[in-house]
């Protein structure tokens, strides 16, 4: 596992790193340790937490993450990623709105 902090890691910006610490994830590692899903769950409810704004479940930080994770372009997410994420999305909008 790598210990590589979010910054330095493809598609995450500031404001996600800022998201991403204010739940203890640090590192490449923190992220592979809970999963694509688990992480973007644990960064959303972090953001709820925070009075952040329900709209912030949004398919486009599935993609970063997944592709941070892999080492690719978010707009290089394999389709049938980007439908799993998309549904998930959705369905994470119905539950906490």
């Amino acid at each position: 596992m790598s210990d590589k902090p979010i910054s330095e890691l493809r598609n995450l910006g500031p404001a996600c790193e800022r998201d991403l610490n204010a739940v203890g994830i640090y590192t490449l590692h923190d992220i592979k340790a809970h999963g694509v899903e688990g992480t973007f769950l644990k960064m959303m409810q972090g953001r709820r937490k925070h009075k952040k704004g329900g709209k912030c479940f949004n398919a486009a930080y599935l993609y970063a993450l997944y592709g941070a994770v892999h080492d690719i372009d978010w707009r290089e997410i394999p389709e049938a990623k980007r439908r799993q994420f998309k549904k998930l999305t959705a369905q994470l909008r119905g539950e906490f709105s």
